[in-house]
Parts: structure tokens; C-alpha cells; sequence
């Protein structure tokens, strides 16, 4: 609120803010309960006039104004943690209802992201050098050999997990897989950023990467922050593959979404994206391939909900 009145060096005091079609799956009292919460939020801040949008409404507002006829829209917004989907009833004279809700035919979601696709990259083009499927010594006694523990990688390709591989116990428990490993110029990068706790360094470096395979074919990187100063190459190729069994999952939400409003594929007029994911040809190609008949709008995709709440702010309180 401070930060837009200095900017417009006038008082702010109406707002319409976004908020998920639901808060909590599967319970109504949840709903209402934070947005009760956000409307305290915002009138302790100092505004008065306090309205509220739903998202995948917002993000399609700028189109809406644009059609001829009414249209059946796909909102399609897979952020960093989750992924989001809606069905909406779309026409300019819809633009004029005060509650939206009946245009909202169906929304699903799921908690797979761009975490997640970073999370692929690292386990299956990273990780391996880091000694990820590598060995172990065999065993003095009994000869077995097996093969060095996966939760390690695990945890380090996971941005919710790392920091639990920083404790006492969990840096010797490396530094043993370290001293035992078949492979050792291999697991001491694990070591290595374990020891200097770099988990974070690594994933924005892999993040990067992921974001770099958006337009090129090959990457190159290389981690100079570690002492052996790795260098890792990803294909566009490995990193499909990496990511498929995720891509489906979003696919299988998708199809829930559409099942839940009773329409088909071919009903579906607009598809909206928005949210970096929908960046990755891999994921937007597979996506669009289900909607044979309709258009696609990438019109403002990391804005698009913001400037579609400016749009309905000029509705209700100009």
C-alpha cells in the first residue's frame, strides 16, 4: 500500500485482492476462514474497500475483453511448487457480474512445480557426478559390495530438504559414504558441498541450467565453487526424458479438471498460460497437444493475474 501511494503520491484506499479458487481442497470453512484473514490483513494495512478476485479469473480478464462470443477457457499456471487448473466461462457480458463463481466450471491442482523440475534435472543429470548409482568399497569382512545410499541425492535435489543434510550427523554420515566409496573422485563433490553447506549455490545453478534449456539444445555448466570445478553437460534430450513422469502427473490434473466440468478437449476454446513452467517447450508442448481447437495467449504471463486484478479494480471503484 505505501510503496503504490508513493508511487502514485495520492491515498490508496480500495483493493481487490487475488485469491485461489480454493484455499483448502474439499473444505468450505477453510475458505472462508482465510479470507476472512486476508481481509483483516488488508484492513490493518489501512484500506477500506476491500474486494476480493479469483485468480484464474484475473489472469483472464484482459481476454475476455476481447471476445466476440462466449468461450470456454483453459487457465493453465504452474508456478515454482504447485500447479493450478481452471475451467471458465469466458464472454464480455460475464465481465460485468459482481460474483464469478458460476463461471468457475471446475479447478484442480497439484503440488508439482518448477521445484520439482529442477529436483529432475539434478537426480538424473547432475547428480550422477556426484557419484549418484556409483559403488561402494566391498566389504572387508564379507566381500558384498553395495551400491552408496540414494537419500543423500535425494535430499540435496529437494530446495525444502537440503538444509536437514547440514546437521552433525548427517555431514559424518557423508564423509563415511566419502571414505568408502569405489568412486571417490566422484562422491567428493557430495562431500564438498555438504561440508561448505553450497546445497543452495548448487540447485540456483541447476535452476539456471533448466531455464538455459528453454532455448538451447546443450548446456554447459560448471560448478567453479566446488575445488574440483565439475563440469556437467545437459541436452535437451536428457532433460525431457528427466522430467516425463512429471509432465504426466500435470497431464493427469488436467484431465481431472475437464472431467470435473463435464466439457471435452475439443469444448475448449482459449488456452491462458501463465507461470515460468509453462516456459519449458517440453511441458508446453504437451500440454497444448491436448486442446486440438484452441488458441493459445502467453500475453502477460508473469503479470497476468496482477494486471488482471488492476482491471477489475477499475470496474468496482472507479
Amino acid at each position: 500500500k505505501q510503496t503504490a501511494e508513493k508511487q502514485i503520491n495520492q491515498s490508496l484506499d480500495s483493493v481487490v485482492l487475488g485469491r485461489p479458487v480454493h484455499f483448502q481442497d474439499f473444505a468450505p470453512e477453510q475458505d472462508q476462514k482465510a479470507e476472512s484473514v486476508l481481509r483483516k490483513i488488508a484492513y490493518n494495512a489501512g484500506f477500506k474497500n476491500i474486494s476480493f478476485q479469483y485468480e484464474p479469473i484475473s489472469a483472464a480478464f484482459s481476454h475476455e475483453a476481447k471476445l466476440e462470443k462466449e468461450q470456454l477457457a483453459c487457465v493453465i499456471d504452474i508456478g515454482g511448487g504447485t500447479s493450478d487448473f481452471s475451467i471458465i466461462r469466458l464472454g464480455k457480458s460475464n465481465s460485468q457480474k459482481q460474483d464469478r463463481t458460476s463461471d468457475i466450471l471446475a479447478n484442480t491442482g497439484t503440488r508439482i512445480g518448477g521445484n520439482d523440475f529442477d529436483s529432475n534435472l539434478s537426480i538424473n543429470c547432475f547428480m550422477p557426478e556426484f557419484g549418484y548409482k556409483t559403488l561402494l568399497k566391498p566389504d572387508e569382512y564379507t566381500g558384498r559390495i553395495l551400491p552408496v545410499p540414494n537419500q543423500p541425492y535425494v535430499e540435496l535435489s529437494e530446495w525444502s530438504s537440503i538444509n536437514s543434510l547440514y546437521t552433525y550427523s548427517s555431514k559424518k554420515n557423508i564423509e563415511q559414504i566419502y571414505n568408502n566409496s569405489a568412486e571417490p573422485q566422484k562422491v567428493v563433490n557430495l562431500y564438498n558441498t555438504i561440508r561448505e553447506e553450497l546445497g543452495h549455490t548448487l540447485l540456483n545453478k541447476i535452476e539456471e541450467c533448466k531455464i538455459e534449456l528453454s532455448n538451447k539444445d546443450e548446456v554447459i555448466t560448471t560448478l567453479n565453487f566446488l575445488p574440483t570445478s565439475p563440469t556437467i553437460t545437459s541436452n535437451v534430450r536428457d532433460f525431457e526424458k528427466a522430467i516425463h513422469k512429471t509432465t504426466q502427473k500435470i497431464v493427469s490434473s488436467l484431465n481431472e479438471c475437464l472431467t470435473q466440468a463435464q466439457v471435452s478437449k475439443q469444448d475448449i476454446g482459449l488456452i491462458i498460460l501463465t507461470g515460468g513452467s509453462t516456459e519449458i517447450p517440453y511441458v508446453k508442448n504437451t500440454i497444448l497437444k491436448m486442446f486440438p481447437n484452441a488458441t493459445i495467449s502467453e500475453d502477460d504471463k508473469m503479470s497476468s493475474v496482477a494486471l488482471g486484478l488492476s482491471y477489475d479494480a477499475m470496474r468496482l471503484y472507479k
